[in-house]
């Protein structure tokens, strides 16, 4: 790269900050983790909202059906590759749909808002967010706990790959959020769920244990800052910090409940490593009997591997079988995403 190119992109990076309003703290940490050009197209992503996504519900329709239906609408839609009932949304002329997915434009209905959405033929779901209950791979008749599951898309997905069998616990904190995922389980068919309206960090008090278990944990959203552009400013080096004590303590209250030989899946929407690869470095390692496995070829080859290192800390080596996802990473611009699949002998 000669020094002009360097200059420009250093230019080009202050000149984002300073428009978009990112905190710098924000900014000198990607410097740090990614380098100064993967930094700028990072910024550059940021800058626009991903291009909306839909999952197809298979547990009532084809998605060659909807497509179809869809297509009568006035909607294009393209194939997630990582996701073969997932679709990114366009408008006809190839334009992607608009964010506010809940409203009726002049020109074209919402896919929020149509007839197929209200009788549960998909769900809104980022990209990105296809992937974990896919690498939970469940299967019918299993016992499987969802920890954090609002609004509901994950455990919808869990409960059409179970083919509507076994139990499905899903349990939400929040009290406000639980009414939204009980009215997404009951929109999309989902017969084999129980909601439960408690924090998941004390759960083995009340359950045994699980075949299975999703842990999408709260975190701090720093992928999300396409989509929700507060999220440049709006959070500090002390939330960082706060959240991956909550989620150390989730992971280890969901490794407890996990049965031996059982698979627990742990994401975030975040692209800090304190809050990723830490977390569950911090789970597994001198454990004996947890370790990171590799994700199927169809999914990885899709994302960069874990983080073997950062800031200083160094990672357990089966790390590098969790996967990253960066806005870059497709021209859809897809949320930061980070996933990795734990097994227990």
């Amino acid at each position: 790269m000669s020094v002009e190119t360097m200059s420009s992109i250093q230019d080009d990076i202050m000149n984002i900050m300073k428009r978009d309003g990112y905190r710098q703290y924000v900014v000198e940490r990607f410097l740090l983790l990614y380098g100064e050009r993967k930094t700028w197209e990072l910024m550059k992503a940021f800058s626009k909202p991903p291009v909306p996504s839909i999952r197809v519900n298979q547990t009532l329709i084809h998605p060659g059906e909807v497509m179809h239906r869809m297509g009568e609408k006035r909607f294009k839609l393209e194939p997630v590759p990582w996701c073969d009932e997932g679709f990114w949304v366009y408008q006809d002329q190839g334009q992607p749909v608009a964010r506010d997915l809940g409203r009726i434009s002049t020109f074209n209905l919402s896919p929020g808002a149509t007839h197929e959405y209200m009788q549960g033929y998909y769900s809104m779901q980022g990209s990105t967010s296809m992937i974990p209950a896919q690498l939970l791979d469940p299967q019918p008749g299993d016992e499987i706990l969802d920890m954090t599951a609002a609004p509901g898309s994950k455990l919808v997905q869990i409960a059409q790959y179970m083919k509507n069998t076994g139990i499905l616990v899903g349990v939400e904190k929040s009290r406000d959020r639980i009414k939204a995922l009980k009215s997404n389980v009951q929109r999309c068919g989902v017969m084999n769920t129980a909601l439960i309206s408690d924090d998941a960090r004390f759960l083995d008090k009340h359950f045994a244990s699980f075949d299975r278990i999703l842990l999408d944990a709260p975190c701090t959203g720093s992928g999300l800052m396409g989509a929700d552009p507060t999220r440049k400013h709006s959070r500090t080096i002390a939330d960082i910090e706060t959240m991956m004590h909550i989620q150390i303590q989730l992971l280890q209250r969901g490794l407890k409940m996990l049965r031996p030989g059982g698979r627990l899946v742990y994401s975030t929407c975040s692209l800090a490593p304190e809050e990723n690869e830490n977390v569950v470095n911090e789970a597994i390692t001198d454990s004996g009997y947890l370790s990171v496995v590799k994700p199927p070829e169809r999914v990885s080859k899709w994302f960069d591997p874990g983080m073997s290192n950062a800031f200083g800390v160094d990672f357990d080596k089966s790390l590098k079988h969790a996967l990253r996802m960066c806005p870059t990473h497709h021209s859809t611009r897809p949320e930061g995403f980070f996933c990795a699949i734990i097994e227990k002998a």
